[in-house]
């Protein structure tokens, strides 16, 4: 199993704009793989750091492709705008309890 993970760290006063823009793009991306779930999760201690998870990908070349999108870029371009610091992973599981 394939998910993706950020960790966003938005300049102060531009949170909300973030999550809007964040919805944005996970949306347009659901659009086109509905199988794909997105979450967005803010720190309570930090309201300026957020954590986003993507789960239900097929394979890592279904991630490169979504990345690859022009489509994609243009919505993550808005988003790195509104960032002090961005990360972006791709993780495979490893374990899982339940």
């Amino acid at each position: 199993m394939i998910c993706t993970s950020g960790i966003w760290t938005v300049k102060k006063g531009r949170e909300d704009e973030f999550a809007r823009r964040w919805q944005e793009s996970a949306d347009g991306v659901s659009l086109n793989f509905p199988d794909l779930k997105f979450k967005l999760l803010r720190d309570r201690e930090n309201p300026r750091r957020f954590v986003s998870l993507g789960d239900g990908w097929r394979n890592i070349e279904q991630v490169e492709s979504v990345r690859s999108s022009p489509g994609f870029q243009d919505s993550m371009a808005s988003i790195w705008r509104l960032l002090e610091s961005g990360e972006i992973s791709t993780l495979e599981l490893v374990s899982e309890v339940s």
